[in-house]
């Protein structure tokens, strides 16, 4: 594919993406609480960073903020995440893993987010207690032609109240404008619906800049709009990582901010492993503040 071409392409699917996005009409969702994780993040890192991810994402998380970054992986790798001292007993964790293949890259993600031990009383009165769990998978695939990467997921969520599935779908890109930086959009949870709640779909675009003159720095932004929803989201980061002379270690520090909320981030990496911590706010105050636990391997 030529460079004339790509870069045609990619300015035909950004713009798309953002007609599609930005357009108000009367199919708007009314309710966009469904599955509302699936407008946050995942991963340590990217938590970290604000979650501005779209454009400069590139480990196994790519399956989840664009498919399309799964084209950094060499051969294959892998990314967890464990979250502690949620509010109200909330459970929110995460595990990925992509490969590369002569025919492009794959990847499956699970996301499993709800409320655990929940009190009911149960119709002689005795009390008891449930979880309330949503499951949500990706599989995932991403491919590149010259400086354009592409990538679409298939969208599977499981509603545990309503006991329900539905199945949707993730289509994004990210292009190298420059040496030193990137644009990424994506479209997620297109056509998606749970039983009765249409999940809203989500457009984000970011652009990534890791400067020469300031080697080991990156800084994303990102604006994200929701489907019925006038507000834009806006998330910006920053981080730096830091190879020792022994470039088998590394240490890494973020900052970032997602919606206003604030978030910092650490990182620590050995031979192809990478542990991330964030201290992560949550945008209404009662539900205090909570971490981010994340091994990432990448081979």
């Amino acid at each position: 594919m030529t460079s004339k071409r790509v870069t045609l392409l990619t300015m035909v699917l950004v713009t798309a993406l953002f007609v599609v996005g930005l357009s108000t009409n009367a199919s708007a969702v009314d309710d966009n609480h469904a599955l509302p994780f699936l407008r946050t993040g995942v991963g340590a890192r990217a938590y970290g960073m604000g979650n501005a991810q779209v454009a400069i994402v590139n480990d196994a998380t790519a399956g989840f903020f664009n498919p399309a970054g799964l084209t950094h992986l060499q051969t294959w790798g892998f990314t967890s995440m464990l979250s502690a001292d949620m509010f109200a007993d909330r459970q929110f964790n995460y595990l990925a893993a992509a490969a590369c293949f002569s025919f492009g890259h794959l990847g499956i993600s699970w996301i499993n987010a709800g409320i655990t031990d929940v009190g009911l009383i149960d119709g002689g009165g005795t009390q008891t207690t449930e979880d309330y769990l949503d499951n949500y998978f990706l599989l995932s695939y991403a491919n590149q032609a010259e400086a354009m990467r592409f990538g679409a997921s298939l969208v599977i969520a499981n509603n545990s109240v309503a006991e329900e599935t539905g199945v949707g779908g993730d289509l994004g890109v990210q292009w190298d404008i420059h040496p030193e930086a990137s644009v990424g959009v994506v479209a997620q949870s297109l056509g998606l619906k749970v039983g009765d709640d249409a999940v809203p779909y989500n457009i984000r675009f970011g652009i990534g800049v890791h400067p020469d003159a300031l080697m080991g720095f990156t800084f994303p932004v990102e604006i994200q709009k929701t489907q019925g929803v006038d507000e834009m989201v806006f998330r910006i980061g920053g981080e730096y990582m830091h190879a020792f002379d022994n470039s088998d270690y590394g240490v890494a520090a973020r900052a970032g901010v997602d919606d206003g909320a604030f978030a910092l981030g650490a990182g620590l990496r050995f031979k192809q492993f990478r542990f991330d911590y964030a201290y992560v706010e949550e945008l209404q105050d009662f539900m205090d503040e909570n971490h981010r636990f994340s091994l990432t391997g990448n081979f």
